[in-house]
């Protein structure tokens, strides 16, 4: 998966540089740890001379300084940095430098509760009134952190650890980003005595709730379920659980691994996401990791505590085949200043086999992420059946309905031949399935052909079985 889907993806504020760092990440840490703090990572970040001097050359003085008497109230301040973004910016700086203002330190927090915020967007002429909508967060980004109001409030420490499972060693860091945010870094290495894999990355399954209500990425502090009728054909019916994924532009459940069609092969998502490998017969295997850093939904927003949970299981690509599991997740209770929780990610949650809901999810994935699977091909041919061209037919009429959509047509195959034959033929199943449209009307421009070979198992499988849902075209309409 190239990216998170939930409802915002937090920057890893361990890369950036603070010349580019926004006004509001900086808020942020400022609410959490308090105005030296940002100061001295800031300047860590900067690694350079961070003041402003006039034309002589000589220090000027900095429109930061005295900004809270200046300001005169919380809504002042909010009004100033909202008129003036550079000013946001100065800030910024002026953190960087090592300067300290109590003052300001708690005028910023007072300007940016959740508390401020509500009333900002209930004033008339706001969110709900008739006039200009004013700008909420100096940084323009738009609706303002839902972070405690207590900038002392300490983080949690990390949970990390490494475990030995049957077959592998998975090591693990969660560890809170903020007190509305964690991360979770994941390292698997396959037991090169026991498993044999061409890939190994991740599939991971998501919940969000709040309250006793679930949530869906997009969704707003007024309404946290917008986005239900996307996300909810994935779910699970009985744990709700689904796999975390961006529904609009990625066709894989993995996390960690997309497909490059140029090489026919599975790559890494990012350098921090890496496909892994392991050989029985070489004595050989490479780690697959992954990292994700999800962000609460509306939390102490006075609509119930906000709650995220996630298996996250490394596995075999090619055969589906579960190498060890991991729950973890945080919460954050709703209250003014309740701190964020981390869950899970101890050694107790960190086990041999995933949970049968996640199989489950991984189950409807499938189900509700391409409109027709054409499965059930003869080994070693490409010939459409009667039922695949019935079930193109449906495919044809979403197509001419909507001049918008697109069809992406991706052929596998099961393990039971050799990876060039496998590959050849997955490929021509997916372009018979693309002629059959092009045949009934349909402009080649909107159709994208992928071939898998056996790399891809829908359905668990080991080296030469006949599975006959491996052996598919699967049609993923966008």
């Amino acid at each position: 998966m190239r990216a998170h889907e939930r409802f915002s993806a937090v920057p890893d504020h361990r890369s950036e540089r603070a010349a580019g760092r926004p006004a509001s990440a900086v808020l942020r840490w400022q609410r959490s740890a308090g105005n030296a703090a940002v100061a001295g990572v800031l300047q860590r970040a900067a690694g350079r001379e961070v003041v402003s001097r006039d034309a002589a050359g000589a220090v000027a003085a900095s429109p930061v300084e005295g900004l809270a008497t200046k300001a005169g109230s919380p809504a002042g301040l909010r009004a100033m940095l909202a008129a003036n973004p550079g000013l946001a910016q100065q800030v910024v700086s002026w953190f960087a430098a090592g300067n300290v203002d109590e003052s300001l330190n708690a005028m910023l927090g007072e300007a940016f509760s959740p508390a401020a915020a509500r009333q900002q967007q209930q004033a008339p002429g706001g969110a709900s009134g008739t006039g200009p909508t004013a700008p909420t967060d100096p940084s323009g980004a738009g609706a303002p952190e839902k972070a405690p109001k207590d900038p002392t409030l300490p983080l949690p420490p990390a949970l990390t650890g490494t475990k030995t499972l049957l077959k592998g060693d998975l090591t693990w860091t969660l560890a809170p980003a903020n007190h509305q945010s964690a991360r979770i870094d994941l390292d698997f290495k396959p037991d090169a005595t026991k498993v044999d894999a061409k890939t190994v990355s991740y599939g991971q399954t998501v919940i969000n709730k709040i309250g006793s209500d679930l949530a869906y990425a997009g969704g707003t502090e007024a309404d946290p379920a917008r986005n239900k009728a996307k996300f909810q054909p994935f779910e699970d019916p009985t744990s709700k659980h689904r796999i975390d994924h961006l529904v609009d532009t990625e066709n894989d459940p993995f996390y960690g691994a997309e497909w490059d069609q140029a090489t026919k092969s599975w790559a890494n998502e990012s350098p921090g996401r890496r496909v892994g490998a392991s050989s029985t017969k070489t004595g050989v295997s490479t780690s697959a990791t992954m990292d994700d850093t999800p962000e609460a939904p509306a939390p102490r927003a006075g609509k119930g505590d906000s709650e995220l949970s996630f298996e996250s299981v490394p596995m075999v690509l090619e055969t589906r085949e579960p190498l060890g599991a991991i729950l973890w997740g945080f919460k954050i209770e709703d209250k003014e200043n309740a701190p964020i929780v981390l869950t899970g990610a101890k050694d107790a949650d960190v086990t041999d086999t995933p949970s049968a809901a996640w199989g489950a999810t991984m189950d409807q994935y499938y189900a509700a992420k391409y409109a027709e699977i054409l499965d059930d091909f003869d080994i070693g041919k490409a010939d459409l059946k009667d039922a695949h061209k019935t079930q193109l037919d449906s495919v044809v009429t979403k197509l001419q309905g909507n001049a918008a959509l697109r069809a992406q047509l991706g052929g596998a195959a099961d393990l039971t031949g050799g990876a060039k034959v496998n590959m050849a033929l997955s490929l021509k199943r997916a372009e018979n399935a693309r002629d059959y449209l092009v045949s009934k009307g349909i402009d080649a421009a909107r159709l994208e052909v992928q071939s898998y070979g056996a790399d891809w198992a829908r359905v668990a499988t080991t080296t030469g079985t006949n599975e006959s849902k491996n052996r598919r075209v699967q049609v993923w309409v966008h």
